[in-house]
């Protein structure tokens, strides 16, 4: 089985963005990493499944959730541009922030990042928009400077990373904003309060707590 002509079935038939091809424990069965979220395939694309995996000889594990952690943390080591990192003192966690406009509008935002920096918690910034056609309009108009959105966009090649941000967010399984993504591959959605994320990336990397609720 070649991986490309399987992702490359796979898109022109259900009109989804692949970005990974895995073989299952099932001989045949490959897990697909796509913009809809895991799903799984036979070799030709002939026939497609979406559903959970269970691995029952290894305590009922999810490997469906197993997947999509290990695809958010492919995704987010090969970002092109590197986002804007407010970097703990004393890092405990690092965490990406995946936020829209309404999310930099809100009050609590910066302030809720400043209290993660002192917590020990390093927050990747990945600002989202709409659509790739308003990347030029936030990152060029001078009517925008004030914006609360515009404080947190990059310096330098700002419409190119905007539009990666889009590709990335779906790729990482963000449908709605705020999200926040963990080193791990977490996915924790909405906002969050400093002390609630804090127990959350505490929780998931404990050693006597290997599950937690985040997905």
């Amino acid at each position: 089985m070649d991986p490309k002509v399987l992702k490359q079935t796979i898109i022109a038939r259900l009109g989804v963005s692949v970005y990974l091809v895995e073989q299952t424990p099932i001989p045949g069965l490959y897990m697909l990493g796509t913009s809809q979220g895991v799903l799984y395939s036979d070799a030709k694309g002939n026939y497609v499944v979406q559903g959970v995996m269970l691995d029952m000889t290894h305590n009922m594990k999810n490997l469906t959730v197993s997947g999509m952690r290990e695809q958010r943390r492919l995704g987010l080591s090969q970002v092109t541009h590197p986002p804007v990192v407010l970097k703990a003192r004393n890092e405990r966690h690092r965490v990406a922030l995946f936020f829209g406009e309404q999310d930099a509008a809100r009050r609590q935002l910066s302030g809720t990042l400043q209290h993660l920096q002192t917590s020990g918690v390093s927050v990747e910034l990945y600002p989202v928009i709409e659509h790739a056609g308003q990347a030029s309009h936030w990152c060029k108009d001078p009517l925008l400077q004030n914006d609360p959105f515009k404080a947190y966009l990059p310096q330098k090649e700002c419409s190119e990373t905007l539009i990666e941000n889009i590709g990335l967010s779906q790729w990482l399984g963000v449908k709605v904003l705020p999200a926040w993504v963990s080193s791990d591959g977490d996915l924790v959605r909405g906002y969050q309060s400093p002390e609630q994320l804090l127990k959350i990336l505490d929780h998931i990397n404990a050693p006597a707590n290997p599950s937690s609720s985040a997905s």
